[in-house]
């Protein structure tokens, strides 16, 4: 009985939060400044919106921001990370000079400078950096990458993440509170480490070496 309430409570929360995004429909060509939208073809738009209602929308193709507010995302004062509800889902791809928001990106993600989100499942590649709180997939920036669960492969010259499974390959490279795979750089550091790190200089819990640490 306990299951089934449980169960019961999951599907009616699932169609909610469906129909959060189902509101409206558009087809070929649509903006992402709206409310509780499903937009089938292009949504095209220019910066976030600047205040905390939840938009609840949904692009099943191909989403343009130009310009977007990651332009001067280099500029911000500490982590990109947003731990943060979603609002906005892309389900294809995502083409901007830098998407900041809550929005899950399903697919492809393409930053001229730095870009951060809620979820990556795919590929996000940026510029500069990359801040995903859930990272399902592969991060590329030419700094800096920063996540809080990264499950897949970080590639910059500086890879960041609170919980690793899979590979980070970069000049310094972290796993904060656990590490569970390969870490390929110059510097390594990771803890709760099930794993092999190859670089000039390598810490774990439970030793510091050069060229080869390990932990299973």
């Amino acid at each position: 009985m306990k299951n089934l309430t449980i169960l019961i409570i999951f599907l009616i929360s699932i169609k909610a939060f469906s129909q959060d995004f189902n509101e409206k429909t558009r087809y070929l060509l649509g903006t992402f400044h709206t409310q509780n939208t499903t937009i089938n073809g292009i949504s095209v738009g220019a910066f976030p919106q600047f205040n905390d209602k939840k938009r609840f929308v949904r692009t099943n193709g191909i989403r343009l921001e130009v310009p977007g507010i990651g332009l001067v995302g280099f500029m911000a004062n500490g982590s990109l990370i947003r731990n943060e509800e979603t609002d906005e889902i892309v389900n294809g791809l995502n083409i901007s000079t830098g998407t900041m928001g809550n929005v899950s990106f399903n697919g492809i993600t393409l930053a001229l400078v730095t870009q951060s989100g809620t979820e990556n499942n795919g590929f996000a590649i940026a510029g500069l950096w990359n801040g995903m709180d859930k990272s399902n997939g592969i991060q590329i920036a030419g700094l800096l990458n920063e996540a809080t669960y990264s499950n897949g492969i970080q590639i910059a010259l500086s890879n960041s993440t609170e919980y690793m499974t899979g590979l980070q390959i970069g000049g310094a490279n972290y796993a904060n509170e656990k590490m569970v795979g390969l870490q390929i750089g110059i510097w390594n550091k990771s803890k709760n480490t099930k794993g092999i790190q190859l670089g000039l200089w390598n810490i774990n819990e439970k030793r510091k070496l050069p060229i080869i640490n390990w932990n299973f």
